[in-house]
């Protein structure tokens, strides 16, 4: 089995993991624990523990945090030493939805993934309407 554990500053996880559970269902595997301002890192480290430890050893854990370089990734880095679990950095809900729904192996399932998730940001703007366009004047 596959387990997604969402870590985040704020509620960046939860609001993740709400709007992923409004396109794929309510999802067994998913979990999102938030650093609320003030809280220790040692506080979320161990709610996390606790999914990681009632885990099989043959589940494959992808831990998934906000940002890289931030307190909630530094403290998820502790848990690299078991080889059943990844870590990804730049949380979206596009990344996000592919790590859930993938039946793909783990290395495979985490490039297309992490793919993904950077294909969707992208900036968008209204086309400039041509004059010979305007069907109005």
């Amino acid at each position: 089995m596959r387990k997604l554990v969402l870590a985040s500053h704020g509620s960046l996880a939860e609001g993740i993991k709400n709007s992923v559970e409004m396109i794929s269902g309510k999802q067994n595997n998913l979990y999102a624990f938030c650093m609320k301002e003030g809280e220790s890192p040692a506080v979320l480290k161990e709610r996390i523990e606790e999914i990681i430890f009632d885990s099989n050893k043959k589940d494959e854990i992808v831990l998934v945090s906000d940002f890289p370089g931030g307190s909630v990734n530094t403290l998820l880095m502790s848990f690299l030493t078991q080889n059943n679990i990844y870590l990804v950095s730049g949380m979206n809900s596009m990344l996000v939805l592919n790590l859930l729904l993938s039946k793909e192996p783990i290395d495979s399932c985490l490039k297309n993934a992490i793919n993904a998730g950077k294909n969707t940001i992208k900036r968008i703007e209204l086309e400039e309407e041509n004059e010979e366009d305007d069907f109005f004047d």
